[in-house]
């Protein structure tokens, strides 16, 4: 049976979800489980909430609960990365200080200042963690990684580990469900091909039953507008993808697959001042309203879990529990996953990582060819790609001038501020970071 370790188990929003999952798959049932956290209190709040669905599971190994991570580590097959260094202060503080100078954000997880600053505090402990793996881990260990920014983190263990390090994320199914149901078509008849960067992949095909659905979705939106719609006779909003989503779909012909929020934060069209804002509404530090969401939701579940009275859950959309039963039994799967570029989407730089449709079996993820983007798709991620790789260097160079070089190609962030301003930003949140970034990005490096 395989050994999985959770890192970073405190997570509200995976932990749980990703075991149901896992625990689905019958091949995986007495999989071995740890879970580790750096955080008492979270590792006893999911320590309680893991051990009753267990429970219900009718689980007989005894799991691991740790504070240690490599102990965490010892033996595992597949690593599911959780981590948030820095957690809810520092990624609060990569919000406020641009925004005295007149730049806003929303989620700021992937890329801008605040993707920035979280890849630099990420970055080390992943490439440290995958020492460790090689360390005290299984023969071939794989790390599932849930981390954002995930372009950066797999650049970045790329550059300094062998191990497996798979970027995952929802984008590309949630995005494709969303879009069948705005359609009102059946998710199991459509098809569809996507690639691109994590949070800025594009679905390039779109049918169902073999017939293009594009037109009519363009034309949809034409119709109803990129704010949403009415059912006749209802006060229900029906699903749609979002203002900024859709006015790029309607400009260059396709569906990029991150949220509308996250969406506006990549591009320099929808945020550099007020009446774009009010215009395309992106909502405004919404990453502080998503972990009090997260906070209050992971609670009811807690209280539920020491009342014996978790709700029942069904697998979810996730790719990492079908990875590991895919390599365990051999029985194949299509995911899409972010690796490292080598040709795959072949108007892309090699030296990035793409989200692209991979085969998974025994013999691992194994990345599909992909070919040439539409240009202005291509051109749009290359401005991210410009970004990610610079805050790579400015880690494994220990370079403070790359953070600068980063935020001047940043396509949000150079539509607002001047050069000067960037860079009094980027050393006020260094000097405010220095538990995490003092080691590697000093003054005058």
């Amino acid at each position: 049976m395989p050994r999985i370790a959770f890192i970073g188990a405190g997570s509200y929003g995976f932990t749980h979800r990703l075991l149901v999952d896992i625990l689905s798959y019958e091949s995986l049932k007495d999989a071995e489980l740890a879970f580790m956290d750096i955080d008492k209190t979270r590792m006893e709040r999911t320590r309680v909430v893991v051990t009753e669905h267990l429970r219900t599971q009718g689980y007989t190994k005894t799991p691991l609960f740790t504070l240690n991570r490599k102990k965490a580590l010892e033996g595992a097959d597949f690593v599911i990365d959780l981590v948030k260094v820095g957690f809810f202060k520092a990624s609060v503080m990569d919000m406020e200080v641009p925004k005295k100078f007149g730049l806003k954000q929303t989620i700021g997880d992937t890329c801008g200042i605040a993707g920035v600053f979280r890849g630099l505090r990420t970055m080390p402990f992943c490439i440290q963690l995958c020492r460790e793996i090689e360390e005290v881990g299984a023969p071939g260990a794989m790390v599932l990684n849930y981390t954002n920014p995930q372009s950066m983190l797999v650049m970045a263990v790329a550059a300094s580990s062998k191990v497996p390090f798979i970027g995952l994320c929802h984008s590309v199914q949630g995005t494709t469900r969303t879009v069948a149901n705005y359609l009102g078509l059946p998710y199991e008849e459509m098809a569809y091909e996507a690639a691109g960067i994590n949070h800025m992949t594009w679905i390039t095909k779109l049918e169902c039953k073999g017939k293009d659905v594009y037109p009519r979705l363009l034309r949809l939106v034409k119709e109803r507008g990129i704010y949403g719609h009415r059912q006749e006779g209802s006060d229900h909003i029906q699903p749609f993808l979002g203002p900024t989503r859709l006015d790029m779909l309607l400009r260059v012909g396709y569906v990029v697959t991150e949220s509308s929020g996250h969406f506006a934060e990549y591009v320099p069209f929808y945020m550099r001042n007020a009446e774009l804002i009010e215009k395309y509404r992106p909502a405004i530090d919404q990453y502080r309203q998503n972990i009090a969401r997260k906070e209050e939701t992971y609670g009811q579940l807690y209280e539920q879990a020491k009342k014996h009275q978790l709700p029942p859950m069904k697998r979810s959309v996730e790719y990492g529990s079908q990875i590991i039963n895919a390599v365990v039994t051999n029985q194949p799967c299509k995911v899409y996953a972010n690796v490292m570029n080598q040709g795959l989407v072949t108007n892309l730089p090699e030296a990035c990582a793409v989200e692209i449709a991979c085969l998974v079996d025994r013999n691992g993820v194994q990345p599909c060819h992909f070919g040439d983007l539409p240009t202005p798709l291509a051109a749009m991620c290359r401005m991210d790609i410009n970004v990610h790789q610079l805050a790579v260097e400015a880690i494994l160079k220990r370079s403070r001038k790359s953070v600068y070089w980063a935020l001047m190609m940043d396509p949000l962030t150079h539509s607002v501020l001047t050069i000067d301003q960037i860079e009094q930003v980027v050393d006020t949140l260094i000097d405010g970071q220095m538990e995490y970034l003092g080691k590697y990005l000093k003054k005058g490096s």
